[in-house]
């Protein structure tokens, strides 16, 4: 039985590096129409709303997959292949895939957003807990596990409202130069997307104004831009995608009181038993938030009902 399982595993591996290296028939876009492909399902649906119905355009990551773990399969890679364009953020999963697609163009969509590192404190926290002054690198996230380290910038950068306008208009861009006939149908779609999206960026900071300061308590650190873009701190539970030690969970929850915060939020990609018990210390109570819903315009309204109820329960600055 051994013996058949190492086998098996030779031959997937096999199959994925024939298809990693080009061999194998790309799966064909829909309806003739060109396909262009996002590693995630926010930044396709940007692309849609862009694109209108001149493409054919996927999401590479699965709903309901974190990026953070995933990896693409054989079926994942060949559908990319057949693409114009890959649209991607330089997530860990995106950037190994780019590597098997030689023949489409790789568009980093968030090369003209501004970016912000990872909160300080959960660095200096990681610090202490885990590396004892080991030197850390800068740049993107390159390792599995998701670990961040000083200089690093936090990826999620469509969880800012202008940071999506930006990227918008790079897909504009990108689109006209692939198909200039389409140039103008893509200006104007992107004119209505950016008007869209600055009213629910001012119908968010109207809501959410009252809690300027907050703690914004995460079990993973996704939601920097959103917490900066409206004046929330905030602070994660887990880091570098370890395992919570004790002592973090201990001084997380000595901050939850100290804020008099009574939701932390998780994303729907964990399940993490310390959340449960890390409300029941405070009293409170684990709540969804989504950074990678495909449908981000309605997902950033979703988010801001989210903090608002939970913030509304009372607490401190």
């Amino acid at each position: 039985m051994r013996n058949c399982c190492f086998f098996l595993r030779i031959a997937a591996f096999l199959i994925s590096v024939r298809l990693f290296c080009g061999c194998g028939d790309p799966v064909p876009a829909q309806d003739g129409k060109p396909r262009v492909t996002a590693g995630l399902p926010p930044v396709s649906h940007v692309v849609r709303c862009i694109a209108g119905d001149r493409f054919d355009v996927i999401s590479m990551l699965p709903d309901g997959k974190s990026p953070h773990d995933y990896a693409p399969g054989p079926q994942e890679i060949r559908r990319a292949a057949a693409s114009k364009l890959f649209f991607t953020t330089g997530m860990p999963f995106e950037e190994r895939a780019v590597k098997a697609l030689s023949q489409v163009k790789i568009v980093d969509v968030s090369r003209n957003v501004r970016k912000i590192p990872f909160a300080e404190e959960d660095h200096h926290d990681h610090d202490r807990d885990h590396d004892h002054g080991h030197d850390h690198g800068h740049g993107h996230d390159h390792g599995h596990g998701h670990h961040h380290h000083h200089g690093e910038t936090d990826p999620h950068v469509w969880l800012d409202a202008d940071n999506l306008v930006r990227m918008a208009a790079t897909v504009r861009d990108e689109l006209a130069s692939l198909d200039p006939a389409g140039k103008a149908q893509f200006e104007r779609n992107y004119t209505v997307f950016a008007e869209r999206i600055g009213k629910i960026d001012a119908a968010i900071a109207a809501k959410l104004a009252p809690f300027k300061g907050r703690a914004l308590f995460v079990y993973h650190a996704a939601f920097g831009y959103f917490a900066h873009r409206y004046g929330l701190k905030q602070t994660a539970v887990e880091l570098g995608g370890r395992e919570v030690s004790p002592s973090r969970l201990a001084g997380v929850i000595r901050k939850a009181r100290e804020a008099g915060t009574k939701v932390i939020f998780v994303q729907p990609q964990f399940n993490p038993a310390c959340c449960r018990a890390l409300a029941d210390a405070i009293g409170g109570r684990v709540a969804p938030l989504d950074p990678l819903a495909a449908d981000v315009e309605k997902n950033l309204l979703t988010m801001a009902d989210a903090v608002n109820s939970g913030f509304s329960g009372g607490g401190k600055k």
